[in-house]
């Protein structure tokens, strides 16, 4: 990933996103619809946790 020297390069939508999105696995990646990826993705970001 490149680095950015000014704020707004920083925290620009891809710099933020994109190291969260390769550490991600690959059974959340090829989901086949939002609500699956959703449930997914806050049980990957929240573990156990409820909501």
């Amino acid at each position: 990933m490149r680095q950015c020297v000014k704020n707004i390069g920083k925290y620009s939508f891809p710099h933020r996103t994109v190291e969260k999105w390769n550490a991600l696995n690959n059974e959340i990646v090829t989901v086949h619809n939002v609500h699956n990826f959703k449930k997914k993705i806050d049980k990957w970001r929240y573990g156990d946790r409820t909501l």
